[in-house]
């Protein structure tokens, strides 16, 4: 007896986004439905998605007030009974070709309700990753969108997670539109926070947010109180705690309290020594203190203790070109003008219109003349 195919579905939100749509359905019409609730667009999408025969359904609803897990558990109600894998995407995402036929051969229902894959979030100016995490929105229907923002799939009473490691084989990629507006971001993260005031991560998320805006010192405000609650020191918020404690480093960075931030960098390399991120950003205090060896030592330090952990805590660039950036300005200001050069030139093979780099390239070579007259 021939063995019954899983099926797919895709199910997105969407609102204004035409120039999207056949970019995102080229890479999801390897599922076997795709489905999208339209939550208010004022240009063609709706028009786009309904003449083309990839998509299984669509309709649209206005969401009052807006809140994404709203948005989302309204758009699970369009996924038809028979779909056995649930995919859930925005139109900014494409998967690499054969994802569909990975997920499918893996699937075990019986074993695994939920599926972890690789999810590049940004990209260099080369196209390539720099920002990759493992992601998780591929799941049964026992599951459920929870929090005003930043949403995030929880299982039905009763049901446990159960994951399948596939981050070695499907790759989603998200190419941002930097022209949509966060303004809601806050308002709704606020929100979060009232509804979850024992929510140690909301209150991380409220502090970023607040970073991304560089207003540092309400964000050095959050990211203290988050180290300061209850259930920060549960093994299951250990990357709400290193985001924290690195963030914070960050943002006394911002403030010019070098002090400060090489205090939290060292309590987070006693939390955990293996991300890179901490070392990276004491190297960066001491040239800025003119203490380059030491700059030289914490970069040193950061390649022979780091692993990979495609975790959110790893930050763009660690693993591309970071160290050699620092590293060119130790060696700069240490006298070692070829060391520095070679160091330039492979960040810039991976950033070559970075002008900040190019500057710093031109002031090496003009260095490198001169010494050499």
């Amino acid at each position: 007896m021939a063995q019954k195919k899983n099926k797919i579905c895709i199910y997105a939100i969407c609102k204004n986004e035409s120039k999207f749509i056949e970019k995102w359905l080229n890479s999801m019409q390897e599922a076997d439905y795709i489905v999208v609730l339209d939550t208010g667009s004022t240009d063609d999408t709706v028009e786009k998605l309904k003449n083309d025969p990839r998509v299984t359904k669509v309709e649209q609803k206005e969401i009052k007030p807006w809140r994404f897990d709203v948005a989302r558990n309204e758009s699970m109600k369009l996924i038809p009974k028979d779909a056995d894998i649930l995919v859930c995407t925005d139109f900014d995402e494409v998967f690499e070709s054969g994802w569909a036929e990975k997920l499918r051969k893996n699937w075990n229902p019986k074993k695994y309700n939920r599926v972890a894959y690789n999810y590049a979030w940004s990209h260099n100016e080369i196209g390539e990753p720099t920002d990759v995490f493992k992601y998780d929105k591929v799941h049964t229907k026992d599951f459920y969108w929870k929090y005003p923002v930043h949403e995030v799939l929880w299982p039905n009473d009763g049901v446990e997670n159960k994951f399948i490691d596939l981050s070695d084989q499907i790759m989603l990629h998200h190419y941002q539109d930097k022209n949509k507006s966060r303004s809601s971001y806050f308002d709704l993260l606020k929100l979060a926070v009232k509804e979850n005031p024992e929510d140690c991560h909301e209150r991380m998320l409220l502090a970023r947010e607040y970073l991304l805006n560089n207003d540092f010192e309400n964000a050095l405000k959050e990211y203290l109180y988050t180290l300061q609650m209850p259930e920060i020191d549960r093994p299951e918020k250990k990357l709400v705690l290193l985001e924290s404690l690195n963030r914070a480093a960050d943002c006394y960075i911002q403030l010019k309290n070098y002090d400060e931030a090489i205090w939290y960098y060292q309590e987070f390399i006693k939390e955990d020594y293996t991300h890179r991120e901490p070392y990276f950003g004491l190297a960066e205090i001491y040239n800025e203190m003119k203490m380059y060896t030491l700059a030289k030592a914490m970069v040193d330090a950061a390649i022979e203790n780091s692993v990979r952990h495609y975790d959110w805590i790893e930050q763009a660039d660690s693993w591309v070109t970071r160290a050699e950036d620092i590293l060119s300005i130790s060696y700069f200001k240490l006298g070692k003008i070829d060391e520095a050069i070679d160091c330039i030139e492979k960040c810039l093979q991976h950033h070559p219109d970075n002008i900040r780099l190019l500057k710093n390239y031109n002031a090496f070579l003009k260095e490198k003349i001169r010494r050499e007259q």
